[in-house]
């Protein structure tokens, strides 16, 4: 029996895409499904970090997300009750704030360029077979591969159907976004502002001009009141943030309502005989440093690597596909106890408030923080004396 693809990829969002456009460009044939159609809304903080602006670009995608005018930061300012903080990206590097679905856009034309068989509106049922050997069954009838990368979201079936799932542990969080076009006259912002409240953390992302990301992280039961959609509910939540309520003084929602959750997700192992995990399928702790499209195409780029390499040289098992499961624990460890830590911390609301008074006396220190969330230092580097001024001051 022919094969139709050697790789079908499963899940045609950030990460599905950059992986798909990764193999292709490795020499490899790859199907690309997606139950959804394209451009799709997805709840989403849409912030990509300087890192992922570069993993964009590597891609040859840059350009394109640009032409649609994102916004852009160049750090990140965090306040909780009338103490602020701001931290910069150091080098004088930028992150871009660009919706989802023109990121979605820009990789997809990549895809096609890159002669990727790029198929929408097929859900797949269930996989069979071994590594080298594999069989994606859809709705559409089966393919036949030697591989399989499942990029199949935060609920990944995949990663339930073959054991992969790890039990449910700590918080269960929620987010919520809706995107607001500002007052007229109401200038733009080059940071991505950050508030901790009772009810959780609000984020605004510029993702235009004069439009801005309003994104909610919530704990469960203030999410209980979003599940029907009801956008009266989430601006509610954003006005018991004093600081927001005068910032989108007059704003206009220009997106519907999009609720995601719960959001903390773990694979036991991102690996299987011929099938890797990819993106928020292989594990998701939460959204509070706005980490995930970067980790995403982080992901993507080694996934795509340690594959291509499988698949020239035939050695496709979990074992041999472990380089990928090892690089992403270790490129995403440090970003993980930080989250982990910035998890602990907003639960104490006066610790919270003096991280946040430290930071901003320090900014040299929040600086290296934000080098550490996004990968171009590792926690090391602060040294017991950094976090103890975090902590004490």
């Amino acid at each position: 029996m022919s094969l139709d693809a050697e790789v079908v990829v499963v899940g045609g969002g950030v990460a599905g895409a950059a992986t798909a456009a990764g193999l292709a460009r490795w020499g490899h044939e790859v199907i690309l499904l997606d139950r959804a159609g394209f451009p799709r809304e997805k709840a989403c903080g849409e912030g990509l970090m300087p890192h992922g602006v570069s993993a964009l670009a590597a891609l040859g995608v840059l350009d394109d997300v640009l032409r649609t005018q994102p916004g852009r930061f160049t750090g990140i300012s965090w306040q909780v009750g009338e103490v602020a903080a701001v931290g910069r990206f150091p080098g004088g590097r930028a992150g871009l704030g660009v919706r989802r679905g023109r990121v979605d856009a820009a990789l997809h034309a990549a895809c096609r360029r890159d002669g990727v068989d790029l198929r929408e509106g097929i859900r797949v049922r269930h996989l069979s077979g071994e590594a080298g050997d594999r069989v994606v069954h859809t709705d559409a009838g089966p393919l036949r591969c030697r591989a399989v990368v499942a990029a199949d979201g935060l609920h990944s079936p995949i990663r339930r159907q073959l054991g992969l799932q790890a039990p449910p542990r700590g918080r269960v969080r929620y987010g919520a976004r809706v995107h607001v076009a500002l007052r007229h006259g109401t200038p733009d912002r080059d940071l991505v502002e950050v508030f901790s409240g009772e009810v959780g953390e609000l984020y605004l992302t510029p993702t235009g001009p004069g439009e801005v990301n309003v994104a909610l992280l919530l704990e469960r039961d203030a999410a209980r009141a979003l599940g029907a959609g009801r956008e009266d509910a989430f601006w509610s939540l954003v006005r018991a943030f004093p600081p927001v309520r005068e910032r989108l003084a007059g704003a206009t929602a220009v997106s519907a309502l999009r609720v995601v959750g719960p959001l903390r997700q773990a694979a036991t192992t991102p690996v299987a005989d011929g099938v890797l995990l990819v993106g928020d399928a292989a594990g998701f702790l939460d959204a509070i440093t706005g980490e995930g499209m970067s980790l995403g195409l982080a992901g993507a780029a080694l996934a795509s690597r340690v594959l291509s390499s499988g698949l020239r040289t035939n050695r496709l098992r979990a074992v041999d596909l472990s380089a990928y499961a090892s690089g992403l624990a270790r490129s995403s460890r440090d970003q993980l106890w930080l989250t982990g830590l910035l998890l602990w911390g907003i639960r104490h609301r006066t610790l919270a408030q003096r991280v946040v008074a430290n930071l901003a006396r320090h900014p040299d220190l929040f600086g290296r923080i934000l080098a550490v969330n996004t990968g171009e230092a590792s926690l090391r580097s602060l040294g017991p004396t950094g976090l103890g001024r975090v902590l004490l001051g």
